[in-house]
Formats: C-alpha cells, structure tokens, sequence
C-alpha cells in the first residue's frame, strides 16, 4: 500500500521555519543593529560627557574639553538628544513608514553631526 502525503513532513517543514527565521533574524540584525548603536552610544557619550570634570563658563558648568566653547558643548548635547531620540523612535515603530525613515535619517544625521562637534572641540583645543 502506498502512503499518502498531505504536504511536508515534519523534518522538512521545521528545516523550512528554521530557514525563514535565520532569513527574518539577518533582516532584523541589518536594518535594527544601527539603530541600536545609535541608542547605545548617544546615550554613553552623553553620560560621559556629564559625568567628567565640569568648570563655570558664564555661570554654566561646562566639561574641560568644551571650556573654551560652551556654544558647542550644548550643541553637542541637542544632537545627541536628537541621535537618541530618533534611533528610539526608530525601534519603536519598524514598519518602513515614512515617519520611521525620516526619523532613522535624522538620528544617524544627528550621530554624524555630535561625532563632527566632539572632533573639532577636540582638534582647535
């Protein structure tokens, strides 16, 4: 008598989950693992930056590698406040809608612009 089958059997259709899943796994690592490192370093450069020793710029506290451009430093802490903010919104929503993308480009734009800021507080020191 021969068997009857009614679709996959069981090895094939886990070996087909298992490779969907690997697929949506690197879908989400490409597209999310940015995102997540904006999170992360924003949030630690802006710890950092609070955390080292401060001196009084026209009655601000202002970090020694900023003393001589507290105009900068706050500027600094905007973008990444807008780097943290953006990425944040970013994971939040994951569904490619205009407003996901405008706020992805405006974290990584805001990452780009903070990094530039620190590099020239500290090259004309």
């Amino acid at each position: 008598m021969k068997r009857v089958s009614w679709g996959l059997s069981v090895k094939e259709s886990f070996k087909n989950e298992l490779s969907l899943s690997k697929k949506a796994w690197l879908l989400d690592f490409i597209t999310l693992f940015p995102m997540k490192s904006v999170v992360y370093i924003s949030w630690a450069a802006a710890t950092i930056f609070m955390v080292l020793p401060h001196e009084m710029v026209d009655g601000n506290p202002v970090p020694a590698l900023f003393k001589d451009r507290p105009t900068a430093y706050h500027m600094f802490l905007v973008s990444a406040l807008l780097a943290f903010t953006g990425s944040f919104s970013t994971l939040l929503i994951q569904n490619k809608s205009r407003i996901e993308i405008f706020c992805r480009f405006y974290a990584m734009a805001s990452m780009v612009s903070a990094l530039a800021i620190v590099l020239y507080a500290t090259a004309f020191a």
